[in-house]
């Protein structure tokens, strides 16, 4: 259920998106205006991949943080702690694959072009 009216978060990302980039494709701006546009595009594209993508994201790291720290409470912060105070040794197979997972799934939002080389 959504009880917020059109247009959603996402249809409005999209249009700002359609607008940016018919901008940049424009030959009204100088290649530095048409970079800063880039930049905005490349900005906006992370909060779309993050809007479609974040809450999943968060779920499914929710809980393998919970299993991880065998834990009812789960955060990154904590996970930082308990390596810091040597409570999770940085060679627990468990620990490197929940981060190397993290890692991919941050790419796939901040630049998801680098997991395709």
């Amino acid at each position: 259920m959504n009880i917020f009216d059109r247009p959603t978060s996402k249809e409005l990302l999209e249009a700002v998106l359609g607008f940016v980039n018919e901008e940049i494709e424009s030959n009204d701006y100088t290649k530095d205006n048409r970079f800063k546009f880039l930049i905005v595009m490349n900005v906006l594209n992370i909060v779309k991949r993050e809007v479609n993508l974040g809450r999943k994201i968060d779920e499914s790291f929710f809980n393998k943080g919970l299993d991880l720290l065998k834990e009812d409470n789960f955060s990154v912060k904590k996970i930082s702690e308990k390596i810091r105070n040597e409570e999770l040794s940085i060679e627990d197979q468990s620990l490197l694959d929940f981060l190397y997972d993290l890692t991919i799934e941050k790419i796939k939002i901040d630049n998801p072009k680098y997991l395709k080389e």
